[in-house]
């Protein structure tokens, strides 16, 4: 028989078949336990509970002890979990911007961490930003710690997650494309895993909101910065992965004991705190070398000012006093075959100079 066709004739039966969505017969929670009978921990994204809508933001809000965390709290009760979720946006209590809050339930259903994200995406992200990170203890005494998305970015994050005694680094996020590299990237080696000597569990967006494609691959790396389990890109992934209690706190303590190559790896705070602790003897140098951070902690101001002078001046891009600058002129061959001034034109994406080109028999 032909194939490729959508017709029928008297002599053909068309036929149909359905490579159909299984149907959901109860919660995520509860597939996710069945699934996976050894679950522990369940992760939910940014955003996965309220969405993200650049001017709706302020209609999407609920409060710790809302109906949303309710939900939460019994779902967590009902399949014996612990779950870190996404509020966005939490509420403020004096009546300012939300905050973007990452909280965690126990298998009791009581919230036992609560974070506010520090470093809103700005200009798109309207929250009120939180001023401190914290830790808690997670399923079978694992010490959790959380951020949020756009936070990961910055090393002192991590850092400082990591010196409160988290073993494991959660960051929730609703990263979008064309940023996919980079931060599936991020969260193995520059902040995160490999630097830190810290396990990173990272559960991300997947699918299209009519405002950003956003590229899932929720991951979980360990503390050595290798991928225990990733997902792809099609909403409603899950994936699993087993973190060792005993493997980490022996990484920890050993590893820069044993050997030297992996003393860059194991918990880099004894090397910030001792430096050059071979040759000095003694601990090493204790005090911070790095006048950014001595600078920041003793006049913060001021570090604003310095930031300003290398950065821009004001928050609006548009409002700085920062000098343009101007695109490369195109080659001298260019401009010989198109002549200088069609040749400007279209360097600088100009009609004119598109209309000049094809005036000049250029097609």
């Amino acid at each position: 028989m032909p194939v490729g066709s959508i017709s029928s004739s008297p002599d053909t039966v068309g036929v149909a078949v359905v490579n159909y969505r299984a149907p959901i017969l109860e919660t995520l929670e509860q597939g996710l336990k069945r699934g996976y009978p050894g679950l522990d921990l369940v992760i939910f994204p940014e955003y996965s509970t309220q969405g993200f809508h650049p001017t709706l933001w302020h209609t999407l809000t609920t409060t710790l002890d809302g109906p949303e965390v309710a939900i939460f709290k019994q779902a967590c009760i009902d399949n014996g979990v612990y779950g870190i979720f996404s509020l966005t946006g939490e509420e403020h209590p004096e009546g300012r911007n939300m905050y973007n809050t990452l909280i965690m339930i126990t298998d009791q259903g009581e919230i036992n961490h609560v974070y506010r994200k520090i470093f809103p995406w700005v200009p798109k992200e309207p929250w009120t930003a939180g001023h401190e990170t914290s830790v808690a203890v997670g399923p079978k005494g694992l010490i959790v710690g959380g951020c949020i998305c756009y936070d990961m970015n910055f090393p002192e994050i991590a850092r400082d997650i990591t010196f409160k005694g988290a073993e494991l680094m959660v960051r929730i996020q609703g990263y979008m494309y064309p940023s996919k590299q980079q931060q599936v990237e991020v969260a193995k080696v520059r902040t995160c895993a490999w630097e830190n000597n810290c396990y990173v569990a990272v559960a991300n967006m997947a699918g299209r909101d009519l405002v950003y494609s956003y590229f899932g691959h929720s991951n979980v790396v360990s503390f050595d910065g290798t991928t225990l389990a990733e997902c792809g890109t099609t909403p409603d992934e899950a994936t699993y992965a087993k973190l060792s209690l005993s493997a980490i706190r022996n990484a920890r303590r050993n590893w820069r004991r044993r050997t030297t190559y992996k003393a860059h790896a194991a918990m880099l705070e004894y090397n910030l705190a001792h430096r050059g602790y071979t040759a000095e003897g003694l601990g090493g140098h204790a005090a911070c070398p790095f006048d950014f951070y001595k600078t920041w902690a003793a006049a913060p101001e001021k570090t604003r000012a310095l930031s300003e002078a290398l950065t821009r001046d004001a928050d609006s891009p548009a409002d700085a006093t920062c000098a343009d600058i101007a695109p490369m002129p195109p080659s001298r061959l260019v401009q010989a075959s198109l002549g200088e001034k069609t040749a400007n034109g279209v360097a600088n994406g100009h009609a004119n100079g598109t209309a000049n080109g094809h005036a000049n028999g250029v097609h």
